[in-house]
């Protein structure tokens, strides 16, 4: 909404009533919303509420009014800084035009597309404080060091004098796969290091035969041991847990097209790896992976140079389509998936109410996975925290075993890729954050202030802050930091799973410098990336294997047709 500037009246010296107060003047005070202090300056700050909350920022809020309580350098007759939150769900591309209008100064938001904010005139320019090292906090790095070198190129933009920042990456959104350890542990959902016998429960543990395989690192004695190692090994898996009487994989029927888009992109992007992935966004470089299909066959084409007037050739990655057919044999067989997995009226909080209550109620089947976002904990806060309430604290977070489930390979061969690059100290994952998530302050906020928000920017990136923004939401910044001792102790075993996950991986940031891809961004967003003709026009493949049938092959097909005619160059 349009922040409302309240303009002070000035009383006729001759009237009987005096002056309106300072309180009355200044941005309205909205419903719920703390209330402006006269006495302080005030920073008012947009926070995207969504599935991260807004409790780490509440956090960072009360240290740093604490650190400039005695500041009394900002307004006359004012001393200390009050940090106003307001949180909101509106999507940043659609209230562009009211940035400037608005109240709030910094903002902290999601699916930003940052070119095209810059080129609105929306972003203020906060260069020195991301390049200079935040050596008042004690840090020797600067905000600039704690990105990538894929983050430094897309964020720092080069003028005639020099390169310029006018935003930052905020929080880590991958999406994929979340399993109850507690039950994998329970019913023995692993696979044994050496199969009993030959038939398919022989290949799990049992009470006599305990001994982990090597999951899909390919690497015994690491934190994946017992998981599938590949796509087969998962369905085998599923069928297991389904003859158990447990639900395999649960999601929100809502938006499922969405949530199985992103998983499947999540399994495109380890399959592909950071080089071959980002080439769908750089549109420069060597493509390896170009696949052809001769029935369910995979061949990989030779490689093939790619540059901005062929790269519509990458819709035919290999890793889209091992994506496609994970996704196909998960949707079409009913005994994988919960009985409302296309149900539109079963929310996102449904599906993460019945994987909490699942097995502990009498009535909700225990189910074993969940595909989600790694947000999914601080959704599911009031879950939860009743739980806890009827039932104790066995029943909390914290109590509760959960983990971000590293995804299997396509085939063997990818798995003994992986154990190779383990062995060579190389990343065996890929992940892929597609959430453009984004920091940004305003481009006209008053020169004086400028300070005080560049202060409160660096404050939040420091170490310190980004420590706390994940020991608050058992999540990550998309930024290099280390979690670590009794920090990484205080999270959740699911917070605790993701940070070895990460540690372990490459991370894709669905983005680049390329002029073709700053000059068209939505055309390279996360949900356009699977566009499809298989028979009439599709953008998410669960959508055509649900209600059309539509099969991996089928869809994949389209894909190269669909991108060679709507290519943008």
């Amino acid at each position: 909404m349009k922040g409302r500037i309240l303009t002070c009246l000035l009383c006729a010296a001759i009237a009987a009533a005096s002056c309106l107060s300072a309180a009355s003047c200044g941005p309205q005070q909205r419903p719920g919303e703390e209330a402006v202090d006269p006495n302080r300056t005030q920073i008012y700050v947009y926070n995207f509420y969504g599935g991260y909350g807004s409790d780490w920022l509440a956090a960072a809020k009360t240290r740093f009014e604490e650190k400039h309580k005695d500041d009394t350098n900002w307004e006359e007759g004012k001393q200390g800084v009050q940090v106003i939150i307001r949180n909101k769900k509106d999507a940043v591309m659609g209230i562009s035009s009211q940035i400037l209008a608005n109240t709030e100064e910094v903002y902290f938001t999601e699916y930003a597309y940052y070119y095209t904010l810059l080129g609105e005139g929306v972003l203020g320019d906060i260069t020195g404080g991301v390049t200079d090292p935040l050596s008042e906090y004690g840090e020797t790095r600067s905000i600039a060091d704690k990105l990538s070198a894929e983050q430094r190129s897309y964020f720092g933009v080069a003028e005639e004098d020099g390169t310029h920042y006018y935003g930052l990456p905020h929080y880590a959104g991958y999406s994929g796969l979340i399993y109850n350890i507690d039950l994998f542990d329970e019913e023995g959902f692993y696979f044994a290091k050496t199969p009993s016998d030959n038939t398919r429960d022989g290949r799990f543990i049992d009470q006599y035969n305990t001994e982990k395989s090597a999951g899909p690192d390919g690497v015994e004695g690491t934190f994946d041991d017992g998981l599938p190692a590949t796509y087969e090994e998962f369905f085998t898996l599923c069928d297991y847990i389904a003859d158990s009487g447990t639900v395999p994989v649960i999601w929100n029927g809502e938006d499922y097209w969405h949530y199985l888009n992103n998983l499947v992109q999540a399994l495109q992007a380890d399959y592909e790896g950071l080089d071959q992935t980002m080439l769908n966004y750089t549109l420069n470089g060597e493509a390896e992976t170009l696949a052809t299909l001769s029935g369910d066959t995979v061949t990989l084409d030779a490689p093939a140079a790619i540059d901005e007037s062929n790269a519509y050739e990458l819709a035919r990655q290999a890793g889209k389509y091992y994506g496609l057919s994970f996704l196909e044999q998960l949707i079409q067989n009913d005994n994988y998936h919960n009985s409302l997995a296309f149900n539109t009226t079963f929310s996102f909080l449904n599906a993460q109410e019945d994987f909490l209550y699942g097995g502990h109620d009498g009535q909700t089947k225990p189910a074993a996975m969940l595909c989600d976002g790694v947000w999914w904990e601080m959704e599911a806060k009031e879950t939860f925290d009743a739980m806890v309430s009827q039932r104790g604290e066995a029943y909390s977070k914290y109590n509760r075993n959960f983990g971000f489930m590293p995804l299997p390979k396509a085939t063997e061969a990818e798995v003994e890729q992986a154990a190779a690059a383990s062995e060579a100290g190389e990343a065996p994952y890929t992940l892929y954050d597609g959430i453009y998530s984004m920091c940004f302050m305003k481009a006209n906020v008053a020169e004086w202030k400028k300070p005080l928000i560049l202060d409160f920017i660096r404050f939040v990136h420091t170490d310190q802050s980004l420590v706390e923004f994940t020991t608050v939401t058992n999540t990550l910044k998309a930024f290099d930091y280390t979690i670590e001792g009794e920090d990484y102790d205080a999270l959740t075993p699911f917070g605790q799973s993701l940070v070895r996950l990460k540690d372990a991986s490459d991370v894709v940031y669905p983005f680049s410098t390329n002029q073709t891809y700053i000059q068209n961004q939505s055309f390279f967003g996360t949900h356009e990336q699977f566009r499809s003709n298989a028979g009439r026009g599709y953008q998410f493949p669960a959508l055509a294997m649900h209600d059309d049938n539509v099969t991996a092959a089928q869809y994949f097909a389209g894909m190269a047709d669909y991108y060679e005619k709507n290519w943008i160059v």
